[in-house]
């Protein structure tokens, strides 16, 4: 089942957030490109910081780029970060 995750960094700019972005990216390309079961990632505002949100195909998938790209990433900005919130997704339309 696929999930609708939410992760809020907290005490962040956009600019923190914009190298926390090229960080991944460089670690996605390091992998060979985009994460297996990666389906949507957008990033908003959210208070003093930001929320990443991603849907995913399983629970699996994600915590597998989780702990081997982003926690490193967000541990090397110095981004302090709550866990996780993870929901089952019913439904995802898409244009």
């Amino acid at each position: 089942m696929a999930i609708y995750v939410e992760t809020r960094i907290r005490d962040a700019s956009h600019e923190q957030h914009d190298a926390l972005d090229a960080a991944v990216e460089t670690a996605m390309r390091a992998g060979g490109g985009p994460p297996e079961g990666l389906m949507v990632h957008l990033a908003r505002p959210d208070g003093d910081g930001f929320l990443l949100c991603d849907v995913w195909r399983s629970e699996v998938d994600m915590r597998r780029f989780h702990d081997a790209v982003l926690l490193p990433a967000l541990a090397e900005a110095g981004l302090e970060h709550e866990s996780p919130r993870i929901s089952p997704l019913w439904s995802l339309a898409r244009p």
